[in-house]
């Protein structure tokens, strides 16, 4: 390898991995499920809700648990403390929260 090659590799690795990913690729989902809860905290930085959440039909016992938001309007909604209502998407190990509604 020239001396010149050598010098260019660590740019085009750099470029390679500086390409800007796509925020949300969960696809579409497999299965819709109602949520209601209490939203505990909020992680802003990666649009995450951390809900305590009741029995969700068809799908988990009551607990708490951190939810995507992938819609940056739709996490502008939340409010911590704030009692909620959504739809929870599930694609085989991803999940997420749209049509959020505060009460």
């Amino acid at each position: 390898m020239t001396r010149r090659t050598w010098l260019a590799t660590p740019a085009v690795l750099l470029a390679a991995c500086s390409k800007k990913q796509p925020e949300f690729e969960y696809g579409e989902p497999k299965q819709r499920y109602l949520l209601r809860g209490v939203v505990l905290r909020l992680r802003p930085e990666a649009r995450v809700a951390v809900v305590q959440h009741e029995k969700i039909e068809g799908w988990m016992e009551p607990m708490t648990m951190e939810f995507p938001v992938p819609e940056p309007a739709e996490f502008a909604k939340l409010k911590e403390k704030a009692t909620i209502r959504a739809t929870v998407c599930v694609n085989d190990l991803y999940y997420w929260l749209t049509g959020i509604t505060v009460e």
